[in-house]
């Protein structure tokens, strides 16, 4: 089973308007009052953007009262432009499942088609809302500059980083054995058959039986999250002996 990580569940921006609506009513007030500075009602989406607004750091909610937090005071009082974007980037990757897909992911090409099935596989979030969630995601990285045109995650502090792929005249069977081995010694069989169009991986084992095609570098991922299964298998298993 996927460990269930905290996400939010509205965009960064939207959750940020909520903090600024109560900083400016003084830095503490009531839900009601804030829905009014911002001409909503409270509804069942406002209280979402207030819960997600915590989980980016912005607020604390308590018993019908909002606070700031000492997280959006540095971003208001920023000295420089610079200093402001890095807080509020740190910000937007405080919630677990957007901080671990973003370290996952440095120097690499984000696999925006795959992010949403990654995300509910990997990283226990809702199938009804998993589509939302990856949009706030890349949105976010767009936003803060922490993606490329090419969609290769960069550095929080826009450090160049050397991309990370496979190279075309590496074969794809040592790319696999390199992530196999770094599993460790597991439980299960890996077999690697080679085709006339392309490679088929057989993995199989304790609760684990998955054949992938690999005709191109993208499904390569669907093999990787299958090994950080089981990889977090193995983890569960160790703290359990």
């Amino acid at each position: 089973m996927p460990k269930i990580l905290n996400y939010p569940l509205a965009s960064f921006q939207k959750s940020l308007e909520v903090a600024e609506a109560a900083d400016s009513l003084g830095g503490i007030c009531n839900i009601e009052t804030c829905a009014q500075k911002l001409n909503k009602k409270v509804s069942g989406g406002f209280m979402t953007i207030i819960s997600s607004a915590q989980k980016y750091g912005l607020i604390e909610a308590a018993k019908g009262t909002i606070t700031v937090t000492e997280v959006f005071k540095l971003i208001k009082h920023s000295y420089t432009e610079g200093e402001k974007n890095s807080l509020l980037r740190k910000a937007f990757l405080s919630p677990q499942v957007f901080y671990d897909i973003y370290q996952r992911f440095i120097g690499r090409e984000l696999p925006i088609n795959l992010l949403e099935k990654i995300m509910i596989r990997e990283f226990g979030v809702d199938e009804n809302v998993a589509g939302r969630v990856s949009g706030y995601f890349v949105d976010g990285l767009k936003d803060f500059g922490l993606i490329d045109s090419n969609n290769v995650i960069i550095s929080e502090e826009n450090e160049p980083i050397q991309r990370k792929e496979v190279s075309v005249q590496e074969p794809v069977e040592k790319y696999i054995q390199a992530e196999v081995k770094k599993v460790g010694s597991i439980n299960s069989d890996i077999e690697l058959n080679d085709m006339d169009n392309g490679f088929t991986i057989h993995i199989y084992g304790p609760r684990l039986n998955n054949k992938i095609k690999i005709e191109e570098e993208d499904d390569l991922l669907i093999v990787e999250a299958i090994l950080n299964k089981i990889k977090k298998a193995l983890k569960g298993a160790d703290n359990q002996s």
